[in-house]
């Protein structure tokens, strides 16, 4: 059930070029989120109707991080909020990652996929899994120092790092037998790691990071295609195997 409550702001800062960190103190009775899932960000604008929908960054006591891209008028007035005030803020939305036992995991993102990864690399750290990352980011790595676990950085311009993708360092990473691979990030890098993981038979759960709008499945905006039908990625998702996307139409 979607539920809409008031949070404070406590922090909302820039972290990389037009990258920012924001974080919201809520109330005692707030459910708890899952790695992979999301919130709809409300701004104090009556003339934007449509929330923000923002993937969960970490979650810690009462206080919910998320970072986010400013790339467009929304969440450039997001930017300029300032500590103490107040916004609203949805229940945690949609299907998130599916974790089964203690098991060795990689975790593979590109760009504003990195800050849900960090969620879910904290809880398979507390869940005493085997776990790496390889982080993938067009200049500037943000989050990096803050996953628990060794870290592998590309960038395409080889400002930090190895120079490439995300998919490129993974290729030449050693990755055990029994490695289930998590990711998120832009449709083409899922992609090509879909056709990674089924080349190398390692099962694969992706987080889409299709547009939405409502971002609670009454607007039927982000429909993907699967092998079983349209699925409302919002509501059906985020989270998918990726052998159930259809990555070529």
């Amino acid at each position: 059930m979607n539920i809409i409550v008031n949070a404070k702001i406590t922090r909302n800062d820039e972290i990389a070029h037009k990258i920012y960190k924001i974080c919201l103190e809520l109330p005692a009775e707030y459910p708890y989120p899952e790695p992979g899932q999301f919130v709809n960000i409300y701004l104090n604008d009556n003339s934007r109707l449509l929330p923000r929908p923002i993937s969960i960054c970490d979650w810690e006591g009462n206080t919910l991080t998320l970072v986010y891209a400013v790339v467009g008028d929304g969440t450039k007035i997001l930017s300029t909020y300032q500590c103490g005030a107040g916004i609203r803020v949805s229940s945690p939305l949609g299907n998130g990652f599916s974790i089964e036992g203690i098991g060795r995991y990689m975790l593979i993102s590109g760009g504003v996929g990195t800050p849900p990864m960090l969620f879910l690399a904290k809880k398979l750290m507390a869940a005493g899994c085997d776990i790496r990352a390889v982080l993938g980011f067009r200049s500037e790595p943000f989050l990096a120092d803050e996953f628990p676990c060794t870290v592998g950085i590309a960038t395409d311009d080889g400002s930090c790092g190895f120079k490439g993708n995300a998919i490129q360092l993974l290729m030449q990473t050693d990755i055990p037998d029994g490695t289930t691979l998590l990711s998120c990030g832009p449709r083409p890098m899922l992609r090509a790691l879909a056709q990674f993981a089924a080349a190398r038979g390692l099962p694969l759960q992706v987080s889409l990071e299709e547009r939405m709008g409502c971002g609670y499945g009454a607007c039927v905006a982000c429909v993907c295609k699967t092998e079983g039908g349209n699925r409302k990625v919002c509501e059906d998702g985020p989270v998918f195997n990726a052998s159930e996307v259809v990555w070529y139409e």
